[in-house]
């Protein structure tokens, strides 16, 4: 068996990305054109360079949303996300339930989060969590796993995953 679930997604940081990087060129155009001459060159250069270097960033960026899906492979759950993957194997697996979940809006560990994409280490219920959601508020799925560990996921449909355990 061999399924891959989709998280549920609260947006997508493209338009916000794309924003910020016509800003960037626009701010850095105007201060080329309201240059001296002599300066002209250099910051036409830079303007271009911004374009280039901002532009990979930005949709670099832009991706991290579509990276992050979850796979189940026999008694294998992989979660693939923008800067690698975390295996679990079932027998690592203490319970699943289903959890109403609201992250923090600042999380003191380091995290990523940003719309449709949140990599987030908090406490739910005293158990340390590491979430991968593509939502910061909703309905998840915790793993509880046997080292005292937590993982957090939020598939657009859960059964899949609750019943994981009795399928395999």
């Amino acid at each position: 068996m061999r399924a891959r679930l989709e998280p549920k997604r609260d947006g997508n940081p493209k338009a916000l990305l794309f924003a910020l990087y016509l800003a960037s060129i626009l701010a850095l155009g105007f201060l080329a054109a309201t240059a001296k001459a002599s300066e002209k060159p250099f910051l036409l250069a830079l303007v271009a360079a911004d374009a280039l270097v901002m532009g990979a960033l930005f949709l670099w960026l832009a991706g991290f949303p579509q990276k992050l899906f979850y796979v189940l492979e026999g008694p294998f759950l992989r979660v693939h996300h923008p800067l690698g993957q975390r295996g679990v194997h079932l027998s690592e697996v203490a319970s699943i339930r289903l959890l109403p979940y609201a992250l923090p809006f600042l999380a003191p560990r380091p995290n990523t989060q940003m719309p449709g994409y949140y990599h987030v280490r908090l406490r739910l219920g005293g158990l340390p969590v590491e979430a991968f959601v593509g939502a910061r508020r909703g309905e998840g799925v915790l793993l509880v796993l046997k080292d005292g560990t937590g993982l957090l996921l939020n598939p657009e449909d859960p059964r899949l995953l609750l019943s994981w355990k009795e399928t395999v």
